[in-house]
Order: structure tokens, then C-alpha cells, then sequence
């Protein structure tokens, strides 16, 4: 994992109105495979999880792109412990590697996202990809303007599903293909309704070429 706890800073200055203090670790190993610029909401949430269970951490949050990680610290509590039983727990298993499908929009600054908030990241990335799978379909399957935009919004909407489910499973890049595959049959009943027999074979043909399955 390329984590340098030298990066870690304790901002023993910066106090919140609470007069919890945070501490700051940056990593590069929790990025978005799929998509430039935005943190693995799946990788994320389980790690932030473990985190927020370590004594003394009052929570923990990611910024938008994955690179850096905010812990809170309860009243009284060790930094140095508390730093230490981070750099462990993100030394485990990082974010899956593939080929970029697009860019991110750009996030805010000063906006950081718990646990359970990592699932904006991953309905953000689900959006990606569905860009870049109904590019794919487009190029390949004649379809109507307005026909391309339905299956396009179905994609979307499928794979945002899956990654709700993998989110409520507790999270995990691995359970990101399990979902996938649970919500394929919805998906082609759904795309059965919109197109002919023929483009919804090449359209299943695609998307499961573009899963890798």
C-alpha cells in the first residue's frame, strides 16, 4: 500500500468548536479506479468504519478524491495511539485498479464525507461509468436520440443500485461484482421494454464485455 505515515500531520493548533483536534493522513491508495479525481467510496467506507472505532477517534471522513483523511479526536485522547492504529488499519486491503472511464467532477474543498457519506462518491463513479458504457453502446448499436438517452438514464440508475447494495453489505470493492451481477436481470427486463430483441443482445453483450464478465 503506498501510505507514508510521514505525511500524517497532527494540527494540534486547529481546534474544532467542540475542542476536538483532527489529524490529517494522506494516501494515494484509495482513489477511483474508474473514474480520475474521486476516492473509491467502496474502498473507503469499511476503512473509515474501522477507524471511527479506535479509541479515542470521535469520527473519521475522506475528502472527495480519496487522497486524504480527516480523524477527529476525542477530548483527551493520544494522537500519537490514535495515529498509529490508523496507519495500521489503512495498510490492509486498498481500491481496485482499472482502466480510467472518465473524470470526476471537480469537488468542494472544504467538504469531507463519513462512512456512510462515502456512498455520494460511489453514486458519482456509478455515473461515470454510465457515461462511458452508453458512449461505448452508442458507438456500436444504432439507437434514437431519445432512446439512447432512456437506456443511458437505465445504466445509471442500475448501476447506482448495485452500488447502494454493495454499500449496504458493507462495503467493499469486491462486492461491487456480486451486486452488479444480482441487478443484471432487472436491468434487461428493463431494457427489453425499451428496445428491440436485437439491441437488447448487443446492449448485454456490451455491458457484460465492458464488466469483464
Amino acid at each position: 500500500m503506498r501510505f507514508t505515515i510521514a505525511t500524517l500531520l497532527l494540527i494540534a493548533g486547529c481546534a474544532a468548536p467542540s475542542g476536538s483536534r483532527f489529524l490529517y493522513v494522506d494516501s494515494d491508495s484509495y482513489c477511483c479506479g474508474a473514474a480520475e479525481g474521486l476516492g473509491c467510496g467502496l474502498a473507503i467506507a469499511p476503512v473509515l468504519e474501522q477507524i471511527d472505532e479506535v479509541d479515542g477517534v470521535a469520527e473519521s471522513a475522506t475528502s472527495w478524491d480519496g487522497r486524504q483523511f480527516r480523524i477527529e479526536l476525542q477530548h483527551g485522547a493520544d494522537p500519537d495511539q490514535v495515529a498509529q492504529a490508523a496507519q495500521r488499519i489503512m495498510e490492509g486491503d486498498a481500491t481496485c485498479t482499472v482502466e480510467p472511464r472518465g473524470k470526476a467532477a471537480a469537488g468542494r474543498p472544504d467538504r469531507w464525507y463519513n462512512a456512510e457519506q462515502t456512498l455520494e462518491l460511489s453514486r458519482h463513479e456509478a455515473g461515470v461509468i454510465a457515461s462511458d458504457f452508453a458512449a461505448k453502446i452508442e458507438a456500436e448499436v444504432p439507437l434514437d436520440p431519445a432512446v439512447a438517452e432512456r437506456l443511458h438514464v437505465i445504466i445509471r440508475e442500475e448501476l447506482e443500485r448495485a452500488f447502494e447494495q454493495a454499500h449496504d453489505e458493507g462495503g467493499g470493492v469486491w462486492r461491487l461484482q456480486e451486486q452488479a451481477a444480482s441487478v443484471m436481470p432487472r436491468f434487461e427486463a428493463r431494457i427489453a421494454e425499451l428496445l428491440t430483441p436485437d439491441q437488447a443482445r448487443q446492449v448485454a453483450a456490451i455491458i457484460a464485455r465492458e464488466r469483464g464478465g
